[in-house]
């Protein structure tokens, strides 16, 4: 179980972050199932602002809401470091995963360039990660993890089909083991 904070590093003009809840359960030493929700939240940022200013347009944003997933986590890799005569334990694990992806964007507003308008989205996305859990003790660990986000969206550049996009989330975490 591990509760984390997440920074979204995907939009160029948005400033994206939120909070990651995660339960896993390992049935062997290498092998895990991990199911994820992240909750976004974004705000505008100076470059938005910026550009709207130059060009007297708005720029075409596409941005987080949540995200719910399910990944098959396998951890090949596990080490200790010596420190001051205390060991400590850690992980690199992968994962690969899947789930539901509720995003929105200004796609209309874009084509259209009027007044700011965001529609909500839901795609099922292909996902990785990669993470490091150091364990502070027996029951505590402290986790760094990458997710990236794959999913298929239409585009101002071509609104009529659609194309690979993706999003990329680094979260820093906190739980517990059982």
């Amino acid at each position: 179980t591990d509760i984390g904070y997440l920074i979204n590093t995907t939009s160029t003009f948005q400033e994206t972050n939120g909070a990651q809840v995660k339960l896993g359960f390992y049935w062997s030493e290498q092998w895990a199932v991990e199911f994820v929700h992240l909750q976004y939240s974004n705000t505008d940022n100076a470059t938005k602002e910026s550009s709207e200013i130059v060009s007297g347009l708005v720029p075409f944003i596409r941005r987080p809401l949540s995200a719910s997933s399910v990944f098959l986590i396998w951890s090949p890799f596990y080490g200790k470091i010596n420190t001051f005569n205390e060991i400590y334990y850690f992980d690199w694990y992968f994962g690969v995963g899947t789930g539901v992806l509720t995003m929105e964007s200004n796609l209309d507003t874009a084509k259209s360039k009027k007044e700011d308008i965001y529609k909500s989205e839901t795609y099922n996305p292909i996902q990785f990660k990669t993470g490091l859990k150091f364990h502070i003790n027996k029951n505590l660990h402290f986790s760094v993890d990458y997710i990236n986000s794959n999913f298929e969206a239409t585009t101002p550049k071509n609104p009529d089909s659609k194309s690979w996009s993706n999003i990329n989330d680094i979260v820093f975490s906190i739980g517990a083991s059982f």
